[in-house]
């Protein structure tokens, strides 16, 4: 699968709650599953940008904070809800603050969630190609000066992704006019 280049996505910084590990945690139900819901809280993400990037692929980046590497990821979401969703499947840790155990730490109130259908590790030649939609700035660039959580982006160049099973997928990345996957296998 190709995610043409200017396609837009949402970035999402995270933070992984009390070092349980944000992206292991949801690939564990997403693999069990075929998706997972993601909890986003604090100021919500525009429904118009949100329905514009669903209609795009509905891709996503997440990225892991500076203490853990700065790492990003791609996603693929398929819905988006202001409210928790019934029948909702995801990590069990979301447990101790939707029951209102750590609820100090979560503004509820604004909440939206992303049911999350593939995620995996972007390679950090593909993450220096992204951009922010409104200033073309590199999100390398703009992402150490501003607390942020959510950015609107798009990608520079072609991201190339490729069907390993039904919950997780493998990433390719383009090589002049050949494939070449990350070693897992061939493309």
């Amino acid at each position: 699968m190709v995610i043409n280049e200017d396609t837009k996505m949402l970035l999402f910084r995270y933070n992984n709650y009390k070092k349980t590990d944000f992206i292991e945690e949801h690939k564990k139900i997403l693999k069990k599953n075929g998706y997972v819901w993601m909890l986003k809280v604090g100021k919500k993400a525009s429904k118009e940008k949100l329905d514009k990037i669903l209609g795009e692929g509905g891709w996503m980046v997440l990225r892991a904070p500076k203490a853990d590497g700065s790492i990003s990821y791609i996603a693929r979401f398929s819905d988006y809800l202001e409210t928790q969703p019934p029948k909702a499947v995801f990590p069990a840790y979301y447990e101790s603050f939707l029951n209102g155990e750590d609820s100090y730490e979560f503004d509820l109130s604004s909440e939206q969630w992303f049911k999350i259908e593939e995620i995996q590790e972007l390679a950090g030649e593909d993450a220096s190609n992204l951009v922010l939609e409104k200033t073309g700035k590199t999100v390398e660039d703009v992402i150490g000066t501003t607390r942020t959580a959510v950015m609107y982006i798009t990608n520079k160049k072609d991201i190339i992704v490729g069907a390993r099973d039904s919950a997780v997928f493998q990433y390719c990345r383009r090589d002049k006019s050949e494939y070449s996957c990350d070693g897992i296998r061939a493309c």
